[in-house]
């Protein structure tokens, strides 16, 4: 089998189309002239290069003939050959550059008494023998495409150029320098019309056609015909560009994965601290020491020291809300209440109030008892029950203390007491739960175990002679008092 070929490269585009013809009729009368103009447009071949010549194909001769069309860019030419002829035009210039090749076109009868010149014949045909797979090749025949046509000079001066003109397609070369066989194999798709033909290097002719490619033979020469701008992409450009694209696809994965797992791992180290300011009010996370903004002096209050004669009676009442003024302002979340330092009576009774006689241990354990409206709300999620806590503080200058409680602990400040023996510990009642530790920090006492009874301290008198008052300022707290 013959190797294919690639077509030429047109240098030019020609037409001889009838402008009044919305469609192209491939029909001429007898000696209707038709009107042939060419452009260089859009081709890609070799720029053309005047003089330009006409090569006619006919089916009703073995020989091309060759038709001067000037250097200009249009030719008109009357058709000479009798109705039934059907032929086909190509166009080169002085170079062999090629046009390309119209449509094959029929001859018809005139509409009048025909006049036109007729075509000069070549001097001496070439003698060639043309064969296809199956045996010698008829001027009308079917070739199958895939298969191949031998043509092999008898007579003539090589080089030899064997020429395949399809219709409407740039025409097919192949030279040889001997009179040896030069094969074509038909790549041509099913019923594709073409005319071959050979012309030596003196200018004598041989042509056959109209020729078919038949459809018995087999396709796979169709996709082997090369080109001279193939588009193809090499193979190692193509596996280069599969290996990038494999090494970024790779490399866009693990900067995805590090991001990602960055933000696990900050998320993961952001998840053990506490959200103080999602802490429940009363838990044992919304603490003091936790807040800086709460333990500095613009939020923190110290209990008010009254002189004995004009303390507010309504401090001595067992109503939470009577005492809203020693909360700790801005800061609810603390939930507990500032007591009230009450000077108690010779006999063990504190001063001041109107109401029935109640020490502060008992209004402590009535507030326990009937908590506010908003303790009760913050404490109605808790599943255990209220407590109490009670703190000691001291004057003298030294820190209140810190308490840290469990959810839902009511925490009630005391004031401080001025124990006759100093030596003496200092009970504390907490939750009211009973208790025989000691602690070993100053001012803390013994656990009471009556949680009935109220501490015995506060029904102790007072010796004005160790009375201090407490240090005007802020307080620090003191978290190891706790």
């Amino acid at each position: 089998m013959a190797s294919a070929v690639s077509f030429l490269e047109q240098s030019f585009y020609f037409n001889y189309n009838d402008p009044g013809q919305p469609v192209p009729i491939p029909v001429t009368a007898q000696c209707d002239a038709i009107h042939l103009v060419w452009e260089r447009s859009t081709a890609t071949g070799p720029n053309p290069t005047a003089p330009y010549y006409l090569q006619v194909y006919t089916s009703t001769f073995i020989v091309p003939f060759i038709i001067p069309a000037g250097s200009g860019l249009s030719f008109d030419w009357a058709v000479p050959f009798s109705p039934g002829t059907q032929y086909q035009i190509c166009m080169f210039d002085k170079n062999g550059n090629t046009g390309g090749c119209q449509a094959t076109y029929t001859v018809i009868p005139p509409t009048t008494t025909p006049k036109c010149e007729n075509v000069t014949f070549p001097a001496a045909p070439l003698d060639i023998q043309a064969e296809v797979d199956n045996g010698p090749m008829s001027q009308f025949g079917w070739i199958d495409q895939c298969t191949d046509i031998s043509v092999t000079p008898k007579n003539g001066t090589p080089p030899y150029t064997f020429t395949v003109a399809p219709a409407l397609h740039p025409p097919y070369n192949i030279t040889s320098n001997s009179m040896t066989s030069m094969n074509w194999t038909v790549s041509l798709s099913w019923a594709s019309s073409f005319f071959v033909s050979v012309v030596d290097s003196t200018g004598n002719v041989w042509s056959n056609g109209p020729l078919h490619s038949g459809g018995n033979g087999p396709t796979s020469c169709l996709s082997d015909i090369p080109s001279k701008k193939s588009s193809d992409v090499k193979l190692s450009v193509a596996v280069g560009s599969g290996v990038g694209g494999l090494v970024l696809g790779l490399l866009a994965g693990i900067s995805a994965a590090c991001v990602f797992t960055g933000i696990c791992r900050k998320k993961r180290r952001t998840d053990p601290f506490l959200d103080l300011s999602a802490s429940e009010p009363g838990s044992p996370h919304d603490t003091t020491y936790m807040h800086p903004s709460v333990v500095s002096s613009s939020h923190y209050r110290p209990v008010p020291s009254t002189p004995m004669g004009v303390m507010d009676s309504s401090m001595g009442s067992s109503n939470p809300s009577a005492n809203s003024l020693m909360h700790r302002p801005g800061h609810s979340s603390m939930h507990y209440q500032v007591e009230p330092f009450l000077m108690p009576g010779e006999h063990g009774q504190i001063q001041g109030s109107q109401s029935p006689t109640t020490t502060p241990y008992e209004q402590a354990q009535s507030r326990a008892r009937a908590p506010s409206v908003q303790e009760s709300h913050a404490s109605s999620s808790a599943p255990r029950q209220q407590g109490s806590v009670y703190v000691v503080h001291h004057d003298s200058g030294r820190a209140p203390v810190t308490v840290y409680h469990e959810d839902g602990t009511q925490v009630v400040e005391l004031p401080p007491r001025y124990p006759e023996d100093p030596q003496r510990p200092h009970p504390v009642v907490i939750g009211g739960h009973a208790s025989d530790s000691r602690s070993n920090s100053d001012g803390l006492s013994d656990l009471r175990t009556d949680p009935g009874e109220g501490p015995a301290f506060l029904q102790q008198p007072r010796r004005a002679a160790q009375a201090q008052k407490p240090a005007k300022g802020s307080f620090t707290s003191n978290p190891s008092a706790s």
